[in-house]
């Protein structure tokens, strides 16, 4: 059979993604503060828009930008359309995207200071070359059918196509490719970004594909850019061809359909996927176990415990006064925290909040320092990184620094300084010297040229701070004067990837990949002389040497992660440099050598582009998407357009949605600005409604035509200082609603009673129920209240809760404008998350008490429930209400099953529980000759359900994104509205779209 044939049957689950992966509509945008003024820069290719200040910046990026643009989409064959690119400086994360809905690239310009991620690369100019290649692979997916989708949808849809049909391993792998091959570094050329996978390998963890691609719960696995990065580089290694991947890619795009990708390689290249996958891991495995011939590795203690073989890091190991050494575990289980190890043994001191990892950690005395980031209550693109410090005497916290963009932290000898690099958002760099009790600038040198400084570190006798300076030719050691501030260079400027240098005495330590593997050298300073220290089978990092100069601790990588080592300070058993093996050829010289462009960033031209202002009015309407789209639970289509501006202040919705349940639609429109500190939502709605509800066993199909209109302020907070998650938000909104033609009617023995009323006339009776929970013809004017919380702590991978947390909800409806209703409910919600008796296991309670306005007389609304009650049961409304719940949640087994290509099982979770509820009220019956109340039956009741829920953490047709399905089991006992028994209900937990 025809292969896409064979595979069509799936197409609906494509297109259906590509619908509804980018339609969703956002609650809250990251956005800056309405106070920074923006500018622009128009060149024939690209808009660059950044923030009144960074000039000098912005002329460079543009000038990158264009220099760049023909030779990096040139195996793509595609010249993108003008792209607007925003320069983000309020923010302190380093980071970079391309994306749609809309259209744009925003480059987060604060250098990262980890050296094993940025390499020799200049930060923005790093940020060009991997983020334009992006903006290649977007403009080439819209081809063939793509290009349908694209005229029919616009982004929102082709975005979600692209994504769905190409992995996203592609995606970033040839991202990394590209950076590899034009610039100096580039990830691809630092042994450290393929550490993981080259000890899974050698370690005989050789995944299969979708393990390896999709990842796993049992294993630490490396991410797709790892992966993605190793296909690309294979095949076009294989083949000769530079261009493989793009007729792949195009294929794909050109008519997608499941599994097309594959398809298109096995076209292209002769092998499926996995076969690619198989001969990519063989040819690296040969590779690495041939550089391991002949090498003698460096003998040594480890000195963390291991309890288990779950993958746990141990990093940054820093000697104390009292002779232990404080490290950072993290690992696929745990959360980062300090834990100090001292005879064999470790005990937790402190769990750190949101790291700004800048590869480094530092111990003096009794103290350490370490940065994390802070964040603007409500600005959220507005970040900071600050300095925070221990002290294990005390066991108290310190916040050295507050509004900072300090990036690297390290400890004078006496504990009492602390030298890190300031990035300031007009990106000028600086070396500050900080009081830690004060957190007072002491001082602060400048960085000749403003070159980035990074990684500094005190020397033994406080004297003086050893830093690297990136030059345009690579990485120098230089050496500050802390009195003078005068400086020495160490290490001359070279392309060597040196990190993490020591100063000891005499001797300079420091990491390199110059034997292919990293390694820790030492430089004396007397001779000149280099020697290497450590000789590792994966990598050795992280030096540092005890108080009495006797011992040198550092990271060791193993099978389950970095240990900590400790070896002898003993230069006699040292290799010198010169007998140290460098290998000449790398998994990325066949990638230089077919593009042709080595070293392309060294000739951008420095040409002046005329400036301009950016008005934030113009730019407020930008439609980007229009079409059908559907939401994650498919209960609506909606048919309209969609519009976002570039600074993400303004999101505009209009358009036809389609209700499944009620199979009615309405018109309707929604704007949410959000430049102002309180965000201001506005929906109008118009169109049919229709809906059944059922009492006294009778069905009753209600139909009318509505109106409305709700316009609110909410005010949503961020207030994360700690290893805690905070959020609040409060809001307020007021909605007008018109009902018009109201009718509802019951059909019994074949009889059609209508009354219009919103009550229904029992056949043969003469008495009315009325359904106070139905706007009758009128208005409805009402009010919202809300107000929630919540504070969780961090998790790990493998963590599905919070092993503590608490989260608040409030909210009251009401109707305190006059019209022709009245109502009110109030409502109050609580989550409390403990942990259970094993490592991930979870209890959590949650509950909550609702009451409303019930009332005999006509004009009253009842507001619909917001509480949600006991598992299995269905009910009439209360008057009042409230329910509690039990839950323990616990993994049951990560099996890493895959089923063919379409579906792979991550993990299976179990969930016992119990419920409770008890609720009250009363609903009227009436004459029907004389609309006053006669009767009424009471609903109080109690609810009691307990059962079990098993969920699969799955990946379905290799999309990266999990899905969480899964059956629950209820036992009900027996009331008034519910017989006793088993309710068996299949679950949804989450779709990523």
């Amino acid at each position: 059979m025809n292969y896409y044939l064979k595979q069509g049957f799936l197409l609906p689950f494509s297109f259906l993604v590509c619908l509804s992966a980018f339609g969703q509509e956002s609650t809250t945008n990251e956005t800056n503060p309405p106070t920074l003024k923006w500018r622009q820069i128009n060149t024939q290719n690209f808009r660059i828009m950044y923030p009144q200040g960074f000039d000098a910046q912005a002329q460079r990026v543009a000038n990158t930008l264009e220099h760049i643009r023909e030779p990096e989409a040139a195996t793509m064959g595609v010249k993108p359309k003008k792209i607007s690119v925003l320069l983000q400086n309020q923010s302190s994360v380093s980071n970079g995207f391309v994306t749609l809905a809309p259209r744009r690239s925003e480059f987060f310009t604060m250098p990262a200071q980890d050296y094993n991620f940025t390499g020799n690369n200049d930060w923005l100019n790093l940020l060009a070359s991997h983020e334009y290649r992006h903006v290649v692979q977007f403009q080439q997916s819209i081809t063939g059918f793509n290009k349908f989708v694209y005229a029919l949808f616009g982004q929102q849809a082709v975005a979600g196509m692209a994504f769905v049909e190409a992995p996203q391993w592609f995606w970033e792998g040839d991202a990394v490719a590209t950076e590899t091959a034009f610039t100096h570094s580039g990830r691809g050329r630092i042994p450290n970004f393929d550490l993981m996978f080259r000890t899974n390998f050698l370690e005989g963890r050789t995944f299969n594909y979708h393990k390896q691609y999709l990842r796993s719960y049992k294993h630490n696995i490396p991410n797709h850019y790892v992966l993605g990065y190793h296909m690309i580089s294979y095949l076009r290694k294989k083949t000769g061809d530079a261009e493989v991947w793009n007729r792949i890619a195009k294929r794909s795009w050109s008519f997608p359909v499941p599994f097309g990708f594959s398809g298109a390689i096995k076209k292209e290249a002769g092998v499926s996927v996995v076969d690619l996958y198989k001969e990519m891991a063989t040819d690296l495995k040969n590779k690495w176990s041939s550089e391991l011939k002949g090498l003698d590795f460096t003998p040594f203690e480890k000195i963390n415990p291991r309890s288990t073989k779950a993958f746990t890091d141990y990093q940054f190991p820093q000697p104390l006064e009292d002779g232990s050494v404080v490290v950072m575990k993290s690992g696929i289980g745990d959360i980062e925290r300090l834990v100090v190890l001292s005879d064999g043994r470790e005990e937790s001191k402190f769990i750190q909040g949101p790291i700004n990892e800048s590869g480094q950690l530092s111990a003096a005395k009794t103290r350490v320092v370490w940065n994390e980031y802070r964040y603007d209550p409500r600005w959220l693109v507005k970040t900071y990184t600050t300095i925070i410090g221990y002290d294990f005497a005390t066991g108290k916290k310190k916040t050295i620094s507050t509004h900072s963009r300090y990036s690297s932290a390290a400890l004078s000898p006496d504990g009492n300084k602390v030298v890190t690099v300031e990035n300031s958002t007009d990106y000028k760099i600086k070396l500050v010297v900080l009081d830690y009790n004060s957190g007072k600038v002491l001082k602060a040198f400048d960085s000749p040229d403003n070159q980035l400084l990074s990684m500094p570190r005190w020397s033994a006798d406080g004297k003086s701070i050893v830093l690297l300076r990136l030059t345009p030719i690579g990485k120098a050691v230089v050496k500050y004067d802390y009195q003078t501030g005068e400086s020495i260079v160490l290490i001359p400027a070279r392309a060597e990837n040196i990190g993490h240098p020591v100063l000891h005495n005499d001797y300079l330590f420091y990491n390199s990949p110059y034997s292919g593997i990293d390694n820790i050298y030492a430089l004396q300073l007397k001779t000149g002389k280099t020697f290497q220290v450590t000789s590792s089978k994966y990598g050795s990092y992280n030096p540092s040497v005890s108080p009495d100069g006797k011992t040198i601790y550092y990271n060791e990588q193993t099978r389950n992660g970095l240990d900590v080592a400790k070896t002898e300070f003993d230069p006699y058993y040292w290799k010198p440099f010169e007998k140290v093996e460098h290998p000449n050829d790398g998994y990325f010289q066949h990638l230089v050598e077919q593009e042709g462009r080595p070293n392309l960033l060294d000739s951008v031209p420095q040409r002046a582009f005329t400036t301009s202002k950016y008005s934030k009015l113009k730019g407020l309407v930008n439609i980007h998407s229009w079409g059908p789209y559907t939401n994650s639970g498919l209960t609506y289509l909606d048919l309209g357009i969609s519009s976002r501006d570039l600074l993400n202040t303004t999101s505009i919705d209009l358009g036809y949605r389609y209700y499944a349940d009620e199979k009615t639609g309405s018109w309707r429109a929604n704007v949410s600005y959000q430049a102002f500190y309180p965000i201001l939502d506005v929906e109008f709605t118009s169109g049919k409604r229709n809906t059944t509800s059922a009492v006294l066993q009778r069905d009753v199909n209600f139909k009318w035509n509505e109106n409305g209109v709700a316009s609110g302020l909410r005010v949503p907070l961020l207030l994360t200082r700690s290893k805690y998650r905070t959020n609040i938000e409060v809001g307020n909104s007021v909605g007008i609603t018109q009902v018009t033609d109201f009718t509802n009617k019951v059909t019994e023995n074949e009889v059609v009673v209508s009354t219009g009323t919103g009550r229904i006339v029992p056949a043969n009776d003469t008495l009315y129920y009325v359904f106070t929970d139905k706007v009758s013809n009128g208005y409805l004017y009402s009010n919202r209240f809300s107000l929630t919380f919540s504070n969780l702590l961090k998790q790990s991978r493998r963590d599905f809760n919070p092993k503590y947390g608490q989260s608040f909800a409030f909210e009251n409806y009401s109707t305190p404008f006059g019209g022709n209703f009245k109502g009110n409910l109030m409502v109050a919600r609580a989550l409390f998350f403990f942990p259970g008796l094993f490592k991930h296991h979870s209890l959590f309670f949650r509950g909550g008490y609702q009451t409303r306005l019930v009332s005999d007389d006509f004009d009253v609304y009842t507001f619909r429930n917001r509480l949600v009650k006991p598992r299995g049961y269905s009910y009439p409304a209360d008057t009042k209400f409230y329910a509690v719940s039990g839950n323990y949640q616990f993994p049951v087994w990560y099996p890493d099953i895959s089923i063919g290509p379409i579906l792979n099982i991550q993990r299976i979770k179990a969930n016992l529980f119990t419920d409770y509820g008890k609720g009250q009220g009363k609903s009227y019956l009436y004459e029907k000759s004389n609309p006053v109340p006669v009767a009424y039956f009471d609903s109080k009741a109690t609810y009691l359900s307990y059962g079990m829920e098993m969920t699969f953490d799955v990946n379905i047709l290799r999309f990266l994104p999990q899905f969480e399905l899964g059956v629950r089991a209820s036992y009900l006992t027996a009331n008034k509205f519910a017989n006793k028994g088993l309710v068996v209900e299949f679950l949804i937990g989450n779709i990523p779209l």
